[in-house]
């Protein structure tokens, strides 16, 4: 039986909302009905939005995983590839298009445009009737001629249209922020995603996961945006995507910021500076940058799998007290013979540590727990709400600086090319940088008049808090907080050593001695941290042992990142 396999391309996202699917679809199953050919609707190839004149399609899309299988077997010669127009297939130039198809016919693949209903084979162009031949160069050209003289044409326009943008604030199309639309000329709000947007970035500081987020949309009812659009080619219902959750948490859209584009998909880079107060703001800076240090902190934990079984709240603080490496979940099967459990990693793929000890994940969860929740936060100092906010303009001009850093550091890469813009864009951000650096010493220079230490204070309340809250909640409630705990527990503890000596040793640093009431738990307080002894069953002769000096017992190396 003869095999068809169908292809649809167009080049902007808009053009989904048009007919061009349901039309080159048509299309395409009357021609196979007409001939007699299985249209194979199980592997199908689609570029929706992708340019044919950048070759983006092939390099990177949908006709270059055809190529793929035609090359690998899986899709035999004799069979065919279904288009509407040559243009579909390219707009390249003529002899980098015409070498695509030519690979294509010479592996066996019929290439056929049904506008015009011609097959393109090793008979029709291999022959001594060169029609076919001339047909198809001739297309192929046009094809590139139409959409070089296109983009010729629209360039000027969208330059004009980019200086109304700085000048004005003109919206360039409707096309803007999903949490927005253009009515009269302006943007307006949309308060419902708005809301979702800033539920979104408010969890994602709060410590939960892209697909944890995703998980309580779905599981609340939200429709994702794109659903609210009116298809005229119906589209299957998928819900939220951990994708859309990460474009919103990174879009400085929220901030108001609009940074210009030019050159054609899969070669675009910014044209200019960023555009402040483009858009309405949604969200302030300290909010934005808040969350994308919560990224970079998930980021930084541990790796390895992180099942139902293996997802706990201690995720990146265990650590070896023998050779400071990491802790990994091993999995003992069903209570009560088996359980959860913490290894050496270097121990257990025999690296040459010696701690072959395993501690089990929820006595460690429970113990960690309960000492937080049993400290005396009045012996701490005292922190009101000025401290708060200036720890968190810390934290977020801290997530700042690296931003800039990061984009100098590509900026440099390609300084050597003596390109103008790129010269003036690199002062830019050097500047940039320069000036949120002094902000940030000014930010840490008032968070350390205002306390010590007040950042870990604040947290270790929360922390207090959360954990009292834990232990008396219901089970609808407790995975929220056992989310929020984690993210906090992050930033107020160091680490938790796993020492063969004495057991799992919790290290929150501190720069002021304090005095951590803990009743039911040795501690031991240095200048630099609070040590805890989270196994409180110990005899006391190790506690003793523990108190008085254990310099020696295990390597206080903080977590790695």
């Amino acid at each position: 039986m003869r095999v068809a396999y169908s292809y649809l391309r167009f080049s902007t996202p808009e053009q989904i909302v048009g007919d061009s699917i349901r039309r080159q679809t048509t299309k395409t199953r009357d021609w196979c009905e007409r001939k007699g050919v299985h249209l194979n609707t199980t592997l199908s190839f689609e570029d929706l939005g992708r340019s044919a004149f950048t070759g983006s399609h092939f390099n990177e899309g949908a006709l270059g995983v055809f190529f793929s299988l035609v090359k690998d077997g899986t899709i035999k010669p004799g069979s065919y590839l279904v288009i509407e127009s040559l243009d579909r297939f390219s707009r390249e130039n003529a002899m980098t298009a015409a070498g695509r198809l030519f690979d294509l016919v010479k592996a066996g693949i019929t290439v056929v445009t049904v506008d015009d209903d011609r097959e393109y084979s090793p008979e029709s162009l291999g022959g001594s009737d060169v029609t076919a031949m001339l047909i198809l160069v001739i297309k192929l050209t046009q094809a590139h001629v139409e959409s070089v003289r296109k983009q010729d044409l629209i360039r000027p326009i969208w330059n004009e249209k980019k200086n109304l943008a700085r000048s004005k604030g003109l919206p360039l199309t409707s096309r803007c922020p999903e949490w927005l639309e253009v009515r009269d000329d302006k943007f307006h709000l949309r308060p419902d995603r708005v809301e979702v947007v800033r539920r979104i970035i408010r969890e994602t500081i709060s410590g939960f996961g892209r697909r944890e987020i995703v998980s309580r949309l779905n599981g609340d009812g939200i429709l994702p945006f794109k659903a609210g659009q009116n298809w005229k080619t119906p589209r299957p219902f998928t819900g939220w995507q951990s994708s859309s959750v990460a474009k919103i948490v990174s879009n400085r859209a929220v901030l108001g910021e609009y940074q210009p584009h030019k050159g054609r998909a899969g070669n675009r880079e910014p044209d200019g500076d960023p555009i402040k107060d483009f858009y309405p703001r949604i969200i302030d800076d300290v909010t934005y940058w808040r969350a994308q240090n919560a990224l970079l902190g998930r980021r930084h934990q541990t790796g390895g799998r992180r099942g139902k079984a293996g997802a706990h709240i201690l995720r990146g603080l265990a650590r070896c007290g023998k050779c400071g490496g990491a802790m990994h979940v091993v999995n003992k099967g069903p209570l009560p013979k088996g359980g959860v459990y913490l290894r050496c990693d270097t121990n257990k793929r025999n690296l040459g540590c010696g701690n072959s000890q395993a501690w089990r994940v929820d006595r460690l969860e429970d113990a960690v727990i309960r000492s937080v929740s049993a400290l005396d936060i009045s012996t701490f100092s005292a922190v009101d709400d000025a401290t708060s906010e200036a720890e968190a303009q810390v934290e977020a001009l801290s997530a700042e600086v690296s931003h800039l850093e990061v984009s100098r550091t590509q900026l440099l890469k390609v300084l050597e090319t003596g390109d103008d813009a790129v010269i003036t864009r690199f002062q830019t951000v050097a500047d940039s940088l320069k000036a949120k650096r002094h902000k940030l010493d000014v930010a840490k220079t008032d968070v350390a008049r205002l306390s010590n230490d007040p950042g870990i204070v604040v947290r270790l309340t929360e922390a207090a808090t959360l954990s009292r809250q834990l232990q008396t909640a219901e089970d609808k409630d407790r995975h929220d907080l056992r989310v929020k705990l984690s993210a906090i527990l992050r930033t107020v503890i160091d680490r938790i050593a796993c020492v063969p000596t004495y057991g799992a040793v919790m290290i929150i640093p501190q720069r002021k001695l304090w005095h951590a009431n803990l009743t039911g738990f040795a501690v031991r307080m240095e200048p630099n941290a609070i040590y805890v002894l989270l196994d409180s069953d110990v005899d006391s002769e190790v506690a003793n042992h523990f108190i008085a000096d254990f310099g020696n017992d295990f390597i206080p190396t903080g977590r790695a990142q």
